[in-house]
């Protein structure tokens, strides 16, 4: 069996900018940024909790580990993501892209997240996740947001960036975990009249992926919303 990704042509060879492409002045528009301190509310269902009990049972037992016993701790990325796009996209406006990145796993492992989102979100965007990539989820991420931009104009595109504080079991290596649970979402686009986005560079974002790697949980892009909510 063979699996084939399919990536914009703007991550290998920068096409001519078609019509539509994101004009000059096309950044960070908004951000938002929030702390989730309570559990989710998913994590005190006791026929959700069973469930997850068991999958991670299954997946974990090869390797000589377990889950830990349900706690109604944890935080869904579904819920945490419908917080911050209520937080940053404007009353009226609508996205076209939706990309998730995260790296420490979510408290619903059986719901495509991604695609839920693209149906809650204002506008109906295309949406995908990227994970399993540590710390340089987000800057992967970022990175394909640009090309789609770039290849196929679609201009006003969110980048959500979430992670919780909690791993439901021992990995058995030492593992370092956020603080908190906390959420990132930047709000990309062409700038309306009044507006000043903060310009990004995704290659420069990818040079610094080892970095980004190296810090905890949202921290790069936590500080990032905060430059964009000062200009």
């Amino acid at each position: 069996m063979s699996i084939r990704t399919l990536l914009p042509p703007a991550l290998s060879t920068p096409p001519a900018a078609p019509p539509g492409a994101p004009s000059s002045g096309w950044g960070v528009r908004r951000a938002a940024r929030l702390v989730f301190p309570e559990p989710s509310a998913l994590a005190a269902d006791p026929v959700h909790a069973a469930r997850l009990h068991r999958y991670l049972s299954d997946l974990l037992a090869p390797y000589g580990l377990a889950p830990a016993e349900p706690d109604a701790t944890g935080q869904s990325y579904g819920e945490m993501a419908e917080a911050l796009i209520g937080a940053v996209v404007p009353a009226g406006e609508q996205v076209d892209l939706l990309v998730l990145a995260h790296s420490v796993p979510d408290l619903t492992p059986g719901r495509a997240t991604a695609c839920r989102l693209g149906h809650v979100c204002p506008g109906g965007p295309l949406s995908f996740a990227v994970t399993d990539q540590g710390g340089t989820a987000a800057s992967t991420a970022l990175r394909l947001l640009a090309a789609y931009a770039d290849s196929a104009g679609l201009r006003r595109a969110l980048l959500l960036v979430v992670e919780q504080d909690r791993l439901p079991y021992d990995p058995g290596v030492p593992v370092a975990l956020p603080a908190a649970s906390r959420g990132v979402a930047l709000l990309f686009g062409d700038p309306l009249p009044g507006e000043r986005p903060l310009r990004i560079d995704p290659a420069a974002a990818t040079a610094t992926a080892a970095a980004t790697a190296a810090r905890s949980g949202t921290d790069p892009w936590w500080e990032l919303a905060g430059l964009v909510a000062d200009r």
